[in-house]
């Protein structure tokens, strides 16, 4: 349970137990806050609400002790976020952020000005470059905070993920494999002509490293360092690429199209620092922010 939910149970209590109206203070569905319920009681295996006629009318004693610790975790909460928002305005500097040109304008168009926006104080200086230069950079200490597609392959570098998606073949709308939704395999992939990412980005490796584990050679019809530029390229010619699933809505269905690929093909984002390294307010408040932004 997390402060979100805290927050839910403390709402259905002070509402009288009425979950419609908790429900429209919560902004979500009343089945959606029922199910919450259901799944938090089964899971830790106790009964936070005494029922009469499959109604919530009270707590249980256990319920009642809960309610009590989750309100003093919740002021706690405000408190800390209280004490952030206060330290915000006293923070200021630079800080280098590396990110990958892949994920730059599709994961960063809102969140980098909104940091600015913000946090008028500190100087965002942002370095673009592929992942293994990313990790050779944050080793170096060149850059302080680095956004890198998993596996991180390099030692003494602390990650927390941002974003979980996976990676997905693109194609136009008059490709046979436009005929289905159904994921695609490998070998389905064997006879295409592919184009990819070049060496510098995460994914080219992955993509190489999982047809090698399918025993398939693909076909490498080119490869660049512009993910733009190979999305364009399939959207006129016979093509095929392997890119990010949050690329594809970047251009209309009425072009490129979609379809994931089997096994999953997992996408995931982390922001990274070094380990065992002295870090500042500065770096610690930059890296919660993003966390946050991801995550809520």
């Amino acid at each position: 349970m997390d402060i979100k939910h805290l927050e839910y149970f403390t709402t259905i209590v002070e509402n009288n137990f009425n979950l419609s109206q908790s429900a429209k203070i919560l902004l979500i569905s009343q089945p959606g806050l029922t199910k919450f319920i259901k799944e938090f009681e089964d899971k830790e295996d106790v009964e936070l609400f005494v029922r009469s006629k499959g109604r919530l009318v009270d707590l249980t004693p256990i319920g009642k002790e809960f309610y009590q610790n989750a309100l003093l975790v919740l002021e706690q909460y405000d408190k800390l976020m209280q004490d952030l928002r206060i330290n915000k305005e006293t923070i200021k500097g630079t800080i280098k952020v590396g990110i990958p040109p892949v994920i730059l304008t599709v994961l960063f168009k809102k969140a980098i000005p909104q940091f600015i926006l913000e946090n008028p104080n500190i100087q965002l200086e942002i370095v673009e470059a592929g992942a293994y230069e990313l990790q050779k950079m944050l080793l170096l200490q060149e850059i302080d905070i680095a956004f890198l597609i998993d596996p991180i392959t390099t030692n003494n570098i602390q990650s927390k993920t941002v974003v979980e998606d996976q990676a997905v073949v693109v194609f136009n709308t008059q490709h046979p494999f436009a005929e289905s939704k159904e994921p695609l395999t490998y070998n389905d992939l064997a006879n295409e002509r592919i184009i990819l990412l070049n060496s510098t980005f995460m994914i080219h490796h992955q993509i190489k490293k999982n047809f090698q584990v399918a025993s398939i050679t693909p076909h490498i019809f080119f490869e660049s360092g512009a993910w733009d530029l190979l999305a364009s390229m399939c959207e006129s010619l016979d093509l095929v690429t392997i890119l990010p699933a949050p690329i594809v809505p970047h251009y209309s269905e009425n072009t490129l199209l979609s379809r994931p690929i089997t096994p999953h093909f997992s996408w995931t984002v982390k922001i990274c620092r070094l380990e065992n390294v002295y870090h500042n307010h500065l770096v610690e408040f930059v890296e919660d922010f993003f966390i946050h932004f991801f995550n809520s």
